[in-house]
């Protein structure tokens, strides 16, 4: 987990000065660590990742489980979809709301 930690998420490179980020640099990466393996293990986790990741990379042939590093790649991928995810039309757009904003303001005062 720690050589996960220094490799993969940056523990331990951040360019801190003060003493107090510091102290808080590394304990928040192995916050995120810990966070992005519990989001894969109880929602992002699919029972075909092994094999997708076996089938881009067909020299893994005895990969079993996903590693630290498929379970970041998935987070990502899952935030930059989410992201960019267009609107839904049930959902009130920006200006809808501030219309509906003023009006009840128009009739509060």
């Amino acid at each position: 987990m720690i050589e996960d930690a220094k490799q993969l998420i940056g523990v331990g490179q951040a360019r801190n000065r003060l003493a107090h980020a510091v102290e808080r640099t590394v304990p928040f990466g192995l916050t995120c660590q810990t966070l992005t393996m519990l989001w894969y293990a109880t929602v992002g986790h699919t029972p075909t990742d092994v094999t997708d990741h076996r089938d881009q990379a067909p020299w893994y042939t005895t990969k079993a489980n996903p590693s630290t590093a498929d379970m970041i790649d998935k987070l990502r991928r899952v935030l930059i979809a989410t992201k960019y995810q267009v609107t839904r039309p049930d959902q009130p757009t920006p200006e809808e709301i501030h219309t509906i904003r003023l009006a009840w303001e128009l009739n509060a005062a």
